[in-house]
């Protein structure tokens, strides 16, 4: 079995072509098999063959996106392999620094932040180069992974491939619990960590330490210089 998520109108034969529900979606025109939310979708373990998904993945909210992934990870059989198509954060920011003028440059931060067309579909809540894809694929158990640059629009083209030794559940939980730790600043004090374990569905006794790197420094290091260089001149 092959699904399609998030088909869109390129309707591929011979897979089970998955859209939204109809009246979430802004075009009434999709050639469908199945509408409905892709975090709606139950598929037994092991009995998926491949999964596509084109410019869907940077729809999800990021811990959405990270349990799905994990989701995907379980339907697949042994050598199975799950393709998306994302944004390339990266050149598309440097398509920004190229823009000669606001007009030109409004495409590109839509290329980054999405259409907005649809209240539930339009917004692109993260950004990715090749090597987060394989950070985050790595987490939820995958292996093995094949990256291509493609389009006028800059877009990455990322598979993965289920291998042995698989990932076990309880080692996948704990991966995306620190994962999702990285995400939290120290000022809040673990009040967003906590509103995403909820909505993840995920039961933690202590929230991991969040960790602190040297270029979250960096405007303090400049405050510090700014300081310094203004006493100099006073002196």
């Amino acid at each position: 079995m092959k699904l399609h998520l998030g088909c869109g109108h390129n309707y591929i034969e011979g897979w089970v072509n998955i859209e939204g529900p109809r009246d979430e979606l802004c075009y009434n025109d999709i050639k469908a098999d199945i509408h409905a939310r892709i975090e709606d979708l139950d598929y037994p373990d092991n009995s998926v063959d491949e999964i596509l998904m084109n410019a869907v993945f940077e729809h999800f909210p990021r811990h959405i996106a990270i349990m799905q992934l994990r989701k995907f990870y379980n339907w697949l059989k042994e050598g199975g392999k799950i393709t998306i198509v994302v944004p390339d954060f990266f050149a598309t920011v440097n398509k920004l620094k190229k823009s000669k003028s606001p007009e030109e440059q409004q495409f590109w931060w839509r290329h980054i932040f999405g259409p907005q067309d649809t209240i539930t579909f339009g917004t692109h809540y993260d950004g990715f180069d090749e090597k987060k894809l394989k950070y985050i694929f790595s987490i939820v158990g995958f292996a093995k992974f094949i990256c291509i640059k493609e389009g006028k629009w800059p877009n990455l083209r990322f598979t993965a491939i289920k291998k042995k030794p698989f990932l076990s559940e309880n080692d996948a939980c704990q991966n995306i619990i620190n994962y999702m730790a990285l995400y939290e600043a120290r000022e809040e004090a673990g009040v967003a960590f906590a509103e995403w374990m909820k909505a993840m569905g995920l039961n933690i006794e202590q929230k991991p330490l969040t960790l602190k790197f040297k270029t979250q420094n960096q405007s303090l290091l400049n405050k510090i210089k700014c300081k310094i260089v203004r006493k100099v001149k006073n002196v």
